[in-house]
This record gives structure tokens, C-alpha cells and sequence, in this order.
């Protein structure tokens, strides 16, 4: 993982939304989508580019704003929660980088 960003590290409860796909994500704890927002690019959208590290596996991936809980929504693709073997109720440590 690359050390040009901003390093990000927090634990989350994994969750499984019921939108088509069922799509998986944790959500940021209030310090660390402080930081996030603070040394983070967002584009037009709000998402911000990531890299994440979450037990062996490395993926690029977007943070997305969640207004509502005033936080960012970090979604786990299928074949990341496969290889860490990431269960809904799960909770997670995330090693995120801010890219630069």
C-alpha cells in the first residue's frame, strides 16, 4: 500500500444492505470520517479514492458520503469479503489509504 496519502485505521461492524445485490459495507466511526473529510479529495460526487487494506487483501476502491449519519460508506466487493473470509455482523479492521 502505497504511503503518498493519508493512512486511515478504525474497526467496523460489516452490514448487507437490501438493495439489488445485497451489497456489503462498513461504515466510517465518527474520527475517522473526520479525517477522511478533512484529508481526503472528493470529487463531484462526494466519493473519495481509496486504497484498502483489509487482512491480506489490497484493493482500490471509493469512500462514499453518507449524509445522513455524517459519515462515508465503504462497500466490500464480493471477492474481497470470499478471500477474508468477511461475514455480515463481522466486525473488521480497516487499514485505508487516502490517495494523493
Amino acid at each position: 500500500m502505497s504511503e503518498d496519502g493519508h493512512a486511515i485505521h478504525f474497526e467496523a461492524e460489516v452490514m448487507r444492505f437490501d438493495a439489488p445485490g445485497g451489497w456489503h459495507a462498513v461504515f466510517l466511526p465518527p474520527d475517522a470520517a473526520a479525517e477522511a473529510r478533512f484529508f481526503g479529495r472528493a470529487n463531484g460526487l462526494g466519493a473519495i479514492a481509496v486504497q484498502v487494506l483489509i487482512g491480506t487483501t489490497r484493493v482500490r476502491t471509493s469512500l462514499f458520503p453518507d449524509k445522513r449519519r455524517d459519515s462515508f460508506l465503504l462497500p466490500l466487493k464480493a471477492d474481497l469479503r470470499r478471500c477474508e473470509n468477511i461475514k455480515v455482523g463481522s466486525r473488521i479492521p480497516v487499514h485505508l489509504t487516502l490517495n494523493a
